[in-house]
């Protein structure tokens, strides 16, 4: 029999290996279930592992294998060999620091661990087959190679910056400073400053430690917010507590008075503290500090809390756009091209981001489009919209703006509309701003929550517990994505959709697995709030019928494992009278995926608005 899920302490293992544990535990409903979530959980960090420097030492400390990057970043630099030894020895993990010289800014931080404890890690493929080697004892890792141009220049192109302030940024990366980004870049001081103003307002960092650290972030991968990192700070530094402190929020753009303001300290002493932290990690401006701190953080999150295979893959796979509304926060996007395409924009459900499907994507080309997506408000990388009340009353009209938003910065008019269970969000644009949607194509769109007549497996059982309980969804869902290791997502995925043979066919496939798994990988870091937003409005939302819909088109299965079909189908034809529906005979939940270029065609040959 399976263990009480309920109980504090108990992990997510039982649920997983039996849909029926899930079911019972969340259906029980009460609040000591609150209360078995446990303490606090860890999120995950999503790692580009092939941008990580890593060796593999013998027992004598001689190299077998270190990559280009681990060459780059440790450049001739002497490590300390007393710790090696020790961790060949002894086992475990040490970290220290490496002194690069004068000739380079800074120090930055490595790890030494044993092979056995590496093995736990999000590393490049190479330095994983070294380790099988019976010669192999220990491995250093470095994250060093970030500051490398080839590695900064594509976060650059994210955020659309041009090719000078791509080399002013990357100096400023490199140099420190502006004087040495000037240098690196080719150019005057005076050019240099302007140029890296311009290039903060386009990140929308308020100082150049902001700048810097959105850059190595992004080039390191997504970690979780707040002060992930401060026990490295303290621990291998030897800052103390409120040095870290102030350490992690200048690195993060905060201005001293700010970061003072935080720490609960006047500015004078902050200022004296800066000053010791300064000279114990070896750097003379806050963008060389802000670099330090980025990268010793890090160090720390993959060797934390990466869980083995959660890793981010090449996105020449996913193409990153990034944004910042008027306020200065950001949002994500990605544009498939071709540029000469017709635009479509195709909305995300609320358990995914904006990762598209590679084989609607693909579809979606062949007939003629440029596919786009986006991350809405809280989801992926997109922050929270800035005005916090009205969305999260009502989330999928405050959406609407960064669709908006996403037209004037790819200067279109107009965009055709795929909603793959956004439906929500395509109902308020129709309300709010008809005149930006060209073709509309609905696939299998949600009814409310409150209609729901079929809850089946484990995601019926977490929207039941959600309906009963609304105040309980960011605790489960905190508990679900601190568990969601590669092995572990995909046996929540097959759980999820065990009473459908036809979806079970669809995840056979790997290509469908992957993109599945694309779509979701964000939340293990942690990243919720738009899933949090959504559900909890989606149990009362409401749509009155609208009119001029006529040109709508809208596919539903004949069987969604999720919903009732012909239950969807009232709800939606009171929304959409006008609307033409069509039903899909061998048609599941996974549709745009099954059958992506039926998904297509239908767009194609849907009328444009009168």
């Amino acid at each position: 029999m399976a263990e009480d899920a309920t109980q504090p302490g108990r992990s997510l293992e039982p649920w997983l290996n039996e849909s029926d544990a899930l079911t019972a535990a969340l259906r029980a409903g009460s609040r000591d279930f609150a209360e078995g979530l446990g303490g606090p959980t860890t999120a995950f960090a999503l790692v580009r592992a092939e941008r990580l420097g890593v060796a593999v030492v013998d027992r004598g400390g001689a190299l077998l294998f270190a990559n280009d990057a681990w060459r780059q970043a440790v450049a001739g630099a002497d490590l300390d060999r007393e710790a090696m030894a020790a961790v060949i020895a002894n086992g475990g993990r040490r970290t220290v620091l490496i002194d690069h010289g004068p000739a380079m800014v800074g120090r930055s931080t490595a790890v030494f661990a044993a092979v056995g404890l590496a093995r736990q890690w999000a590393l490049p493929e190479e330095a994983l087959s070294w380790m099988e080697d019976d010669r192999a004892a220990a491995v250093i890792l470095v994250v060093g190679a970030l500051s490398a141009a080839q590695v900064l220049a594509d976060v650059c192109a994210a955020f659309g910056l041009t090719d000078l302030q791509t080399r002013v940024a990357i100096g400023l990366v490199r140099a420190g400073d502006v004087r040495g980004a000037a240098a690196e870049a080719g150019v005057s001081y005076q050019t240099a400053r302007k140029v890296a103003f311009d290039a903060m307002r386009r990140v929308g960092a308020p100082r150049i430690t902001g700048l810097i650290e959105r850059l190595v972030r992004l080039s390191f991968g997504v970690w979780p917010q707040g002060e992930a990192g401060a026990a490295e700070l303290t621990d291998v530094w030897g800052l103390s507590v409120r040095q870290a402190s102030l350490a992690l929020r200048i690195a993060e753009g905060a201005s001293r008075a700010e970061a003072a303001a935080a720490a609960g300290m006047s500015e004078a002493t902050a200022k004296k503290e800066l000053e010791v932290v300064f000279q114990v990690m070896g750097v003379h401006s806050a963008a060389a500090l802000a670099r330090a701190v980025t990268e010793a953080r890090a160090l720390a999150l993959i060797t934390d809390a990466t869980h083995d295979e959660a890793q981010l893959h090449n996105d020449l796979v996913e193409p990153l756009g990034l944004f910042q509304r008027p306020d200065g926060s950001q949002v994500a996007y990605s544009d498939y091209g071709p540029r000469s395409g017709r635009p479509v924009l195709i909305l995300h459900s609320s358990s995914a981001s904006r990762p598209a499907p590679s084989r609607l994507v693909a579809a979606l080309q062949a007939q003629g489009f440029r596919p786009l997506s986006l991350d809405r408000p809280g989801f992926g990388l997109s922050d929270p919209h800035p005005d916090r009340a009205r969305w999260r009353s009502d989330p999928f009209d405050a959406a609407v703006d960064d669709v908006k938003l996403l037209l004037a910065q790819l200067k279109l008019k107009r965009v055709d509309i795929i909603a793959r269970g956004g439906a929500q969000v395509a109902t308020a644009m129709a309300q709010t701003a008809p005149q930006i949607m060209g073709r509309v194509l609905l696939v299998n769109p949600d009814p409310a929550s409150a209609s729901h007549t079929r809850r089946r497996g484990p995601v019926g059982a977490l929207q039941e517990a959600y309906m009963r309980h609304p105040d309980l969804i960011e605790g489960l869902v905190k508990l679900v994505a601190s568990n969601l290791s590669s092995s572990q997502s995909r046996r929540i995925m097959l759980k999820a959709v065990e009473s459908s043979p036809l979806d079970l066919a669809i995840f056979a496939d790997p290509r469908n697995m992957a993109d599945y798994r694309r779509g979701f990988r964000l939340f293990a870091t942690g990243r919720i709030s738009g899933y949090v937003a959504e559900q909890t409005a989606i149990h009362h939302w409401t749509c009155p019928p609208l009119s001029d819909v006529g040109h709508w088109r809208v596919l539903l299965s004949r069987h969604d494992f999720l919903h009732d079909p012909d239950r969807t189908y009232e709800v939606w034809r009171d929304i959409l009278p006008q609307a033409r529906f069509d039903w899909v005979e061998d048609g599941s939940r996974l549709m745009v995926m099954s059958h992506a270029d039926l998904v297509a065609r239908t767009l194609a040959e849907a009328a444009d608005p009168p």
